[in-house]
């Protein structure tokens, strides 16, 4: 899929954001269990960029990324605050995804999800990010197998990169990770780099968040 219309959709969500002058963004490399204050610390941030990337391997590995918008209770609040490939954006209009990518490899993020923190409902009270790889069990792949897999978040704005977590070490035999949690704390959005690889899948992820059909 073409992603030539990332600047299109860039600016179609930028009405209202906290702040469109340029500015500095504070870069966070994250371990697993590390916790830090994203809006706080970054107090211009709004436009969030979520990337998803990969080398392309001996075989073709198809990983997916994901975002759950999940109530107080940790909860989807229905199916459609699953975004991911096959429903692209939040019936809030908050957040975006561009498109799948199959293969890897390139100079940038494979897979992207924009997101505009002001425009998150209220009723959200957490966004998960997760990472998946397509029909891993039928084909038996696995994170161990994927070269230089990571997700970061950029500030779409000024393209300064916020945070970056690396998905290949300690993976092996993972077919998702729940990479990262943005939990709201009154006006302010906190990030916990959850780091935790599993042998589920999408639909597997979608049980867990309260989602059983």
């Amino acid at each position: 899929m073409s992603y030539d219309n990332e600047e299109e959709i860039s600016m179609s969500i930028k009405n209202g954001s906290k702040q469109d002058a340029p500015h500095e963004v504070i870069k966070k490399h994250l371990v697993k269990g590390q916790k830090f204050d994203l809006t706080k610390d970054n107090p211009a941030v709004d436009q969030i960029h979520i990337g998803l990337g990969w080398d392309l391997a001996g075989q073709p590995i198809d990983l997916d990324t994901q975002v759950f918008l999940l109530n107080e209770e940790d909860k989807l609040l229905s199916p459609k605050h699953l975004i991911y490939y096959h429903q692209q954006q939040s019936l809030d209009g908050a957040v975006r995804h561009l498109g799948d990518h199959q293969v890897g490899g390139g100079y940038r993020d494979n897979e992207m999800i924009i997101m505009q923190l002001s425009r998150v409902s209220p009723d959200i009270h957490k966004i998960v990010v997760t990472a998946t790889i397509h029909d891993a069990h039928e084909r038996q792949h696995h994170f161990g197998q994927v070269t230089n897999a990571y997700v970061r978040l950029t500030d779409q704005i000024s393209q300064q990169e916020i945070c970056t977590f690396q998905l290949t070490e300690d993976y092996s035999y993972c077919t998702s990770i729940i990479c990262a949690e943005l939990t709201r704390d009154q006006e302010e959005w906190k990030i916990t780099a959850t780091g935790q690889g599993t042998t589920l899948n999408l639909h597997d992820l979608c049980r867990i968040y309260g989602f059983t059909s």
